[in-house]
């Protein structure tokens, strides 16, 4: 009798991500710090919610929502508060961000249509193509210590190029713009 009432009052477990191991996006309360390379500025990202698909990863203006599957881990909108605005992208389709499985010689294409809203009333639907490469294994090594990688190339039409590190149960090491600080847990 005892052990059924010890079961009962159990706390709930956590439920377990499905999210790609180099999203990072696998710990409820992880924060990460970046520090950009321009200005020497930081900026921190936090694991708002955890769910068995859907992820909320906020920072000081940003809030993206995911949807992680079997297939990968989905954008589904993002809300930013801007100096003059609050604005929101809604994704239909969700974008891919990163698939379920990330190692050399994967490459996508994530084709991404959103429909943008803004408090001052403007409205349109956007879309763009973006191009993923993962060409290699790398050791980066940054603030936050040194991690074995994936050295993942980007390729956007209308935001040029940029070159992400990712660490498995990690995510985001390093970019062309800045690098992990710190992270926490």
């Amino acid at each position: 009798m005892l052990l059924l009432a010890l079961i009962a009052c159990a706390p709930e477990a956590e439920p377990a991500s499905v999210c790609p191991a180099y999203s990072g996006l696998t710990a409820a309360g992880r924060t990460w710090e970046y520090g950009a390379f321009a200005d020497g500025s930081t900026s921190s990202r936090h694991l708002e919610a955890l769910g068995s698909e859907e992820v909320m990863v906020t920072s000081t203006a940003v809030t993206d929502t995911y949807l992680c599957d079997a297939d990968g881990l989905w954008i589904v909108t993002r809300t930013a508060t801007l100096s003059d605005r609050t604005a929101r992208w809604e994704y239909d389709p969700p974008g891919l961000e990163m698939p379920a499985v990330l190692e050399p010689g994967v490459a996508w294409t994530a084709d991404a249509a959103w429909f943008y809203s803004d408090s001052l009333g403007t409205t349109r639907t956007e879309s763009s193509s973006t191009q993923f490469d993962v060409v290699s294994t790398a050791k980066s090594k940054v603030t936050a210590g040194a991690f074995d990688t994936l050295e993942v190339h980007i390729l956007d039409a209308d935001a040029g190029s940029d070159t992400r590190y990712y660490a498995d149960g990690v995510g985001l090491v390093l970019s062309d713009s800045a690098q992990l600080v710190a992270v926490d847990p």
